[in-house]
């Protein structure tokens, strides 16, 4: 079978595609990309095909035009373009992109969707509140974008619900597990539970090695950080920093999702754009974050306690955060009640408080079974098979519902 892996142009989604396209090659399936002009380098060194948008290529696919229907637009014509090239059986897209849901109806092929780590859209499972009015609003705003692309491209509307939302697709692969994301009955059935799907490239990064032994040498705790992009508010970083300069704590940042790199850390910091999450997990005793899917994912599937302040916007860092809270793996602050004070009251915490430990380390474990990506390429294998909706009690090892 041909899968096209269409991908905002974004390490953090790109990389568990490139993790799945390696995934479905092993199973003797054929996978291209169509993304964005900046990507073509990474996919280039991970040994895949990234098709051009058009004779005059460029950038598509992009992350801060999620959901606005000319992005959507050019989405729908890049992977138009693209199955001229590479006539593929099933696409497969992405929460925050659009256009393979349109291009998908207009070609008559079934389309998957690989979610974040929190399910986004409404259930009905929620209690009124602030909280779900913002839920109401995203999606609504998701839905009416959708709307319009399939208007401009004159395709007929056509109503739906919750449980059949078009922005499913036919196969809607939910990177989590029941005991993380909770409230399973209240899912549509097109979503399956996946697990975490994260891919990093292998390397070796011996400055890293050195300075990870030389820390655990002098018997300090280390703590991965990864500060993500906030909207409307203040980042917590140089409050991170005055909170833990000259305290008996290692702490290694990745900073290249902050919106203003930082002009100086302190000496018990390592600050890079990008650190491999992988390289250091292994050695760290918790994660400090933004609460994003890829620094989350990371930490429970090592079994590491996280310390979370989710920055906002329309992304998935306050339904994330939420979702851990109620798991009982993390210590939240909000970015209101930020300091250089809270956060080194808040790191003790993290390092010294068992329960948050002991959960973090029993989701570890339901991570584990849950396939990751092999789960998702079954998944993805019997979608092309039924080239039609896939629910989750007819998946493959679907448990059937009472009679």
């Amino acid at each position: 079978m041909r899968y096209l892996l269409c991908s905002l142009s974004n390490h953090g989604m790109l990389f568990p595609f490139i993790g799945l396209a390696q995934a479905l090659q092993r199973q003797g399936h054929e996978v291209a990309f169509a993304t964005g002009l900046s990507m073509e380098g990474l996919l280039a060194k991970a040994g895949m095909t990234r098709i051009p948008r058009g004779e005059r290529d460029g950038e598509s696919f992009l992350v801060e035009l999620s959901g606005h229907p000319l992005e959507t637009t050019r989405q729908v014509k890049h992977i138009e373009y693209a199955l001229k090239r590479f006539p593929a059986d099933v696409l497969v897209g992405q929460q925050l992109t659009l256009g393979p849901l349109v291009a998908g109806e207009r070609q008559g092929l079934p389309v998957a969707v690989l979610g974040l780590a929190a399910y986004l859209w409404p259930t009905g499972a929620l209690e009124p509140s602030e909280y779900q009015a913002f839920v109401q609003r995203r999606y609504q705003g998701f839905l009416k974008s959708f709307r319009l692309t399939r208007y401009m491209f004159g395709l007929e509307p056509r109503e739906t619900g919750l449980e059949d939302s078009p922005l499913l697709g036919d196969l809607f692969l939910l990177r989590s597990v029941p005991q993380l994301e909770g409230g399973l009955e209240s899912l549509p059935q097109r979503v399956h539970f996946v697990g975490d799907c994260l891919w990093e490239a292998p390397e070796r990064d011996e400055e890293l090695e050195r300075w990870l032994k030389e820390a655990q040498g002098a018997g300090e705790a280390i703590l991965y950080a990864q500060p993500g992009r906030v909207f409307n508010i203040p980042g917590f970083w140089s409050h991170l920093a005055e909170a833990l300069e000259g305290q008996p704590v290692r702490v290694v940042a990745s900073v290249g999702r902050m919106d203003e790199a930082p002009s100086q850390s302190p000496a018990n910091f390592l600050v890079r754009k990008h650190v491999p999450q992988g390289l250091v997990l292994p050695y760290a005793r918790g994660v400090i974050s933004s609460s994003t899917t890829t620094a989350v994912l990371g930490a429970l599937r090592q079994g590491l306690p996280l310390l979370l302040i989710p920055g906002g916007g329309g992304g998935e860092q306050e339904d994330l955060a939420r979702r851990c809270q109620s798991a009982g793996v993390t210590v939240v602050l909000r970015p209101s009640e930020v300091s250089a004070e809270s956060l080194r009251q808040k790191v003790r915490e993290l390092l010294e408080a068992e329960e948050p430990q002991r959960q973090a380390k029993m989701l570890a474990e339901a991570f584990a079974q849950a396939g990751g990506l092999a789960r998702a390429v079954e998944l993805l294998e019997e979608l092309a098979r039924r080239r039609g909706p896939l629910l989750r009690d007819e998946g493959p090892g679907a448990v059937a519902r009472p009679g």
